[in-house]
């Protein structure tokens, strides 16, 4: 499936502010599900973007700008091109008490800052894993757990909101099913890490949604260690395995790791923050990953290179 995506976010100040500095990572990753074909970041007004790849293998991209302004906008534009994952062979619950396997995947088993589970939710979560028949069926297992812990409503919590105030709200977002899913998950020595990305939906609960271009936000679902096959990619917002819909971003321990946009800037008003992701699905087309240029205004062509004379080029002939 090839996707265009465009990432719009746009910061006004009721007063100037003098300086801002921010690092955003939306754009997508290159992976065996995915292939990135295109990308191009702009600002207004224009800064000098510098990029790099953080510990986790997300792209980070950094810019500032130092002047008075009310206003700075971002663009990021991608092409991607998703394709069906591998199906994942059955592995016994046993495969997760190998040494080897919990020493290599030790920072996906611990608690990070958002989150932190408790004992009774370790309770909960080791009653639903009791009767799994495979390593795979312990995940799923705990997908479907998740969605009869929660209901989706939008705007009913906030970033960072601890799990055991989460369960007992019962309400969550995208973020919150994901946290919740890995912090159980990690109870009970199943290693999970949070996936920030895009998902190609009316909104983050309607996954089968046409293929007509959509106003979404970003996306968050989990991955599952499975010992001996890699990586277990599942949606616990939509209950649903990960598909050619979801592209991914980057990964991390939780929300902090793969936050859109981190910035500071130097002044006293309080921004208003608009964001917007489209989507649309395109007709698919063979590419290779080109980065453009990365700010507005005229593109200047290369030099043309120069001719030599005709003397110089006999010259050259004879050497």
């Amino acid at each position: 499936m090839r996707l265009d995506i465009r990432y719009h976010m746009t910061f006004r100040y009721p007063e100037p502010i003098s300086e801002a500095h921010n690092e955003i990572r939306v754009r997508p990753r290159d992976l065996p599900t995915q292939r990135l074909l295109d990308h191009r970041l702009t600002t207004d007004p224009i800064c000098r973007v510098l990029a790099f790849t953080d510990y986790h293998g997300t792209t980070v991209e950094h810019f500032g700008y130092i002047g008075a302004h009310r206003e700075f906008e971002i663009i990021a534009e991608a092409a991607v091109e998703t394709r069906p994952a591998e199906p994942l062979g059955d592995v016994g619950m046993d495969a997760f008490t190998d040494p080897r396997f919990f020493q290599d995947h030790i920072e996906w088993l611990s608690p990070s800052t958002h989150v932190q589970w408790d004992p009774e939710l370790a309770e909960r979560a080791h009653n639903v894993v009791r009767l799994a028949t495979s390593a795979q069926d312990a995940v799923r297992r705990m997908l479907n757990e998740t969605r009869e812990i929660l209901r989706y409503e939008k705007n009913s919590t906030r970033i960072g909101i601890p799990l055991d105030e989460l369960v007992a709200g019962r309400a969550g977002v995208c973020q919150d099913f994901a946290h919740l899913m890995i912090g159980m998950l990690r109870s009970v020595g199943i290693p999970s890490r949070y996936v920030s990305g895009y998902l190609f939906a009316a909104d983050e609960t309607a996954i089968g949604h046409s293929d007509v271009p959509v106003r979404v936000q970003t996306h968050a679902w989990v991955d599952a260690a499975v010992p001996g096959c890699g990586w277990m990619p599942v949606d616990p917002t939509n209950a649903q395995p990960v598909g050619e819909r979801h592209v991914v971003i980057g990964h991390g321990r939780d929300y902090d790791d793969v936050a859109p946009v981190r910035g500071v800037y130097v002044g006293s008003a309080v921004p208003e923050v608009d964001s917007i992701v489209e989507i649309r699905r395109m007709e698919q087309i063979d590419r290779v990953m080109s980065d453009r240029p990365r700010r507005r205004g005229p593109l200047v062509p290369p030099p043309l290179p120069e001719v030599p004379d005709a003397q110089t080029a006999q010259q050259q002939q004879q050497q």
